[in-house]
């Protein structure tokens, strides 16, 4: 081979080269090509447990009145108590299973589902409870601060990273068509 051969040939992989690094470089900083973006986010997962007291207001219509953390996630539990005066007790297996069929039953789930034991139930940690499912604001107050604090302290935490599409079709449009 001559010089001139190797000089060509050199050449021509220096710009196939040259081309490849534009297009992975490109690629990379326009989010991979794919129309993907990914966030990344920590989950929590309590390694406690709960007990939800809950109390019928009027029927079908309850609200926490106590929560307390427990060592064993295990261990969680609703305790529900009737205007009646009867009680039930229900793990956390049974409240998972609790059907919609059952207005009573429904509600209780719901209820027990806005404050802390929603976290047994996979609703994330950093979504915070709602003041409406508290019979009190002495309830309210105990739960949202040192009960979530303590929850929060002890849960397993991991990093995920999940896609978010971008590109053509994945905004919201700002136009308005009709009439």
């Amino acid at each position: 081979m001559s010089i001139g051969t190797h000089l060509f040939t050199y050449s021509k992989l220096g710009i196939y080269s040259a081309i490849m690094a534009f297009t992975f470089i490109a690629l990379t900083s326009c989010g991979g090509g794919g129309g993907q973006d990914y966030v990344e986010e920590t989950l929590e997962d309590p390694t406690q447990g709960i007990k939800v007291v809950l109390q019928e207001q009027e029927k079908d219509l309850f609200k926490i009145t106590d929560e307390e953390i427990l060592e064993k996630r295990e261990d969680s539990q609703i305790i529900a108590n009737y205007m009646d005066m009867s009680s039930d007790t229900f793990s956390i297996d049974e409240v998972r299973l609790m059907s919609a069929n059952d207005p009573q039953r429904s509600m209780m789930r719901s209820v027990a589902m806005a404050g802390m034991f929603g976290f047994m139930m996979g609703r994330p940690m950093s979504s915070g409870i709602s003041r409406g499912a508290y019979a009190s604001d002495s309830a309210y107050n105990k739960s949202n601060t040192a009960g979530r604090s303590q929850l929060s302290k002890t849960a397993t935490r991991k990093t995920v990273r999940r896609a978010t599409s971008k590109g053509y079709g994945s905004g919201k449009s700002t136009r308005s068509y009709g009439g």
